[in-house]
């Protein structure tokens, strides 16, 4: 009798225990809340890639033809309009070079004629740097908003996978990491962006080239500091969540000793079932961690794209610069091109930290 009795409890401990039908209700409904949070550009590039919801047939779709399409089209189009400047830029150039050729050397008439090429340079390009600085700043505050959506939804996922303590984890470290984030786009980026594109405006009126001195070592500072931060990051959530998936393994084996020893003749069966339905929890747990990979990768690929562009395009001005000696011009866009450079490190940042912790829950497995 108090054998039955025994076997009794245990099988409504395991029937509260593993009640999941909750959670196979109300995916859908999540997952498509987690679709309407993205902004309309996002869901038109997973248009464009072939994901027009959050399922794993959908992501199938994810090849690398259509990745590399949209890549050139990403290009091309933050191309466009970056080219009519340079274009601009280098006319500039070449016209200050010509003046300056027919003028005296110790004529403070040259000196002028520099000043009147590096405001019209900066005029040319203003706009654009505020505008991508704009961008910027609103994909990483897209990005949060996007995280607080779908780590309710990720947490439950995981939690559904029999694995509390690492969805414990997840939480907790993304939390304090989205909090980070929203602290780079308030009070980091737009702030230091702005103080800088001043300064190298102001410096134009100046000889000195300490401004390409200080924005330099501002570049550093962030590189040390970022770095240093996602090292520690990372590896703290990594160590954490092996830690929280050894203990959600071996409560998961547990349970299922005990379903196997003490439930007589289907003790066994219920085991494998149990293994049957985490299995298809964990596929769902999957494909919505690689889909708020892919949307979180997209919300800020633009921009980074766009950034890249210019690091580049002034790069190639500055050696055009250099190669007329308007030394003066070629410090302003050296800077200018650190100060994109600053920028894009704080969006790739904010992307690479994120992906990273969503890849090492997907990884892990209790």
């Amino acid at each position: 009798m108090k054998k039955i009795i025994f076997i009794l409890i245990t099988v409504i401990l395991l029937l509260i225990i593993f009640i999941i039908p909750t959670f196979a209700l109300n995916f859908e409904k999540d997952t498509n809340e987690l679709w309407n949070s993205l902004d309309d550009n996002t869901i038109d590039y997973l248009n464009e890639l072939g994901i027009d919801e959050i399922a794993i047939d959908d992501l199938f779709e994810l090849t690398p033809l259509r990745t590399v399409k949209f890549l050139v089209k990403c290009v091309v189009n933050g191309s466009v309009d970056i080219a009519k400047k340079v274009v601009l830029i280098i006319a500039v150039l070449i016209i200050t070079a010509i003046i300056v050729s027919f003028i005296d050397e110790n004529n403070s008439t040259t000196q002028i004629v520099y000043f009147i090429s590096a405001l019209t340079i900066i005029s040319v390009v203003i706009f654009s740097f505020v505008r991508i600085l704009n961008d910027a700043v609103s994909a990483i505050k897209t990005t949060c908003v996007f995280v607080d959506s779908y780590l309710p939804i990720m947490c439950a996922a995981i939690i559904a996978t029999k694995n509390p303590a690492m969805a414990f984890t997840y939480n907790s470290f993304t939390v304090f990491l989205s909090s980070v984030i929203a602290t780079i786009s308030d009070k980091l980026l737009l702030p230091i962006s702005s103080c800088l594109l001043s300064l190298n405006i102001l410096s134009a009126f100046s000889l000195e080239n300490y401004r390409t001195r200080i924005i330099k070592a501002i570049k550093r500072f962030v590189v040390v500091v970022l770095s240093l931060f996602s090292t520690v990051f990372t590896g703290l959530l990594t160590t954490q969540s092996i830690l929280a998936s050894s203990s959600d393994s071996v409560m998961l084996k547990g349970i299922r000793f005990i379903s196997g020893a003490f439930i007589p003749i289907v003790g066994g069966g219920v085991g494998d079932a149990l293994s049957s339905v985490f299995s298809s929890f964990l596929i769902m747990k999957n494909t919505l961690g690689v889909f708020v990979i892919i949307a979180i990768v997209l919300i800020n690929l633009p921009v980074m794209i766009e950034l890249l562009i210019w690091y580049f395009v002034l790069g190639l001005c500055s050696i055009v610069s250099s190669m007329l000696n308007i030394d003066n011009t070629t410090e302003i866009l050296d800077s200018l091109s650190s100060i994109i450079s600053i920028i894009n490190i704080l969006v790739f940042f904010v992307t690479f930290v994120l992906v990273i912790s969503t890849g090492v829950i997907l990884i892990m497995r209790g």
